[in-house]
């Protein structure tokens, strides 16, 4: 009996088993089909969408472009011109960075040159220093051909003109008709209207000395009518011992300089302006007139629409009005990118596109400056545009030499207007300081700015 329960057992185990086994098959096979199924519906899913474009592996070139922060007019034209540049040449990337800050442009330059960060695109004021140094690579000549005004060096192209740019006086018609004012004649006409806003109560003369630079508006100003007037070769003269800081010429430029300030025609607070405030300052006809470049227009008619606003040049003692006409921004590229030859192609490129009509003419219009192309601007909606270009063509005189270009000893723009300023603010007499002028001139004369 016993025996026959364990075979009975026996065979239900052996059943169990085997039914087991069929079961996990069953199961396993069923999963196998599961897979198949949804890897056969995924195939059939992806073929019936369409396929993802096909990414380029290679990698955009990366320019590094350098400029000036000349005012925010200049700025915006160069963003808006690569930002263009970038949506029609995506294979091409502009690194820029804008450089000024309160001091010279040169300064910031020169530091970058320590660093071997100068980059691979550049706004330089005078390329004759840093091509000499090996510094800079050779513009292509089709890009040259672009523009009328180049760089040369050793019969080598280093740097194409961006824009022709002038300095001059901005003024607020509204407060010129209201007190029956009109643009000078003569310089005692210019002192006249002076005087007659101070009277009134008004600033006659918006300075922004807190930044270094834009004391180079003035300064030039006089040495322009005062020294290069009757000597255009004066600072190739200085060089050569042929004349001096200290001379009648050049004590008459910071005399007439100084009467400006200690006549009370220049805002108290001129040592902590800064030249962007000044925009601000006329739209609240806190000062009449500013000594500037004319795209400080498009600045105050941000704040103020309906200011209208003129332009002249101050004549000098005889009359004669001479005007700035700046050709002292040029764009060059490094010895760097011109060794790689992706990159100065790109950078070839570039510069082409900047000078195309399209964006050109958007430069020009948005910083207020002269085409050096073919490029015709039509101002016919803007009055005061015409006004500065009719000023500029009808001046006695242009004068594009200034102080601080080639012919100018290294640090000497810097280390002069900070020397001016400390005349003008009364610390040190006038004609002590021509003596340190010139004592810094001759330190630095073994060199040029660089």
């Amino acid at each position: 009996m016993t025996d026959k329960n364990t075979e009975n057992r026996q065979d239900k185990s052996r059943h169990f088993v085997q039914t087991g086994k069929a079961w996990i098959l069953l199961i396993i096979i069923c999963v196998a089909l599961v897979v198949v199924c949804v890897s056969l519906l995924r195939d059939i899913y992806h073929s019936n969408q369409p396929e993802d474009p096909v990414e380029s592996e290679d990698e955009p070139v990366e320019l590094d472009l350098t400029y000036a922060f000349q005012n925010p007019q200049w700025n915006l034209a160069i963003e808006s011109v690569i930002e263009q540049f970038e949506s029609e040449y995506p294979d091409i990337k502009i690194n820029y960075e804008v450089s000024y800050e309160n001091r010279v442009y040169e300064d910031i330059l020169t530091k970058k040159v320590a660093r071997d960060e100068l980059g691979d695109i550049v706004q330089l004021k005078t390329p004759e220093a840093y091509a000499a140094a090996g510094l800079l690579g050779e513009i292509s000549d089709e890009a040259a051909s672009l523009v009328s005004s180049v760089y040369t060096y050793d019969g080598k192209v280093y740097g194409v003109g961006a824009v022709e740019s002038t300095w001059g006086v901005l003024y607020n018609k509204d407060i010129f008709e209201k007190y029956d004012l009109s643009e000078p004649e003569t310089y005692d006409d210019f002192l006249n209207i002076c005087e007659t806003l101070k009277e009134a109560g008004i600033t006659p003369i918006g300075v922004g000395g807190s930044d270094l630079w834009h004391m180079e508006y003035w300064v030039n100003h006089f040495f322009h009518s005062d020294i290069l007037s009757t000597d255009p070769d004066w600072l190739k003269d200085c060089s050569l011992g042929l004349v001096s800081w200290t001379d009648p010429e050049a004590e008459a430029m910071i005399d007439h300089l100084y009467g400006l300030f200690s006549e009370g025609y220049v805002n108290d607070d001129w040592l902590t302006t800064t030249d962007t405030s000044l925009a601000y300052r006329m739209s609240e006809e806190d000062v009449a007139l500013i000594y500037t470049g004319p795209w400080t227009a498009a600045a105050i008619k941000e704040i103020d629409p309906d200011m209208e606003l003129g332009w002249f040049y101050v004549p000098d003692e005889s009359g004669k009005v001479y005007a700035t006409d700046n050709l002292d921004t040029f764009w060059s590229i490094t010895a760097g990118c011109a060794a790689d030859e992706e990159k100065y192609e790109a950078a070839m490129t570039f510069l082409e596109y900047f000078y195309s009509d399209e964006a050109y003419t958007r430069v020009c219009e948005t910083s207020c400056t002269f085409p050096l192309t073919g490029l015709h601007l039509d101002y016919v909606d803007d009055s005061f545009s015409v006004d500065v270009r009719e000023s500029f063509e009808n001046a006695d005189g242009r004068v594009s030499i200034y102080i601080g270009n080639e012919d100018t000893p290294e640090d000497f723009e810097r280390n002069m207007l900070q020397e001016v300023m400390e005349i003008l603010a009364g610390t040190v007499p006038a004609k002590d300081g021509m003596a340190d002028i010139q004592q810094i001139w001759e330190q630095g004369d073994d060199g040029v700015a660089s």
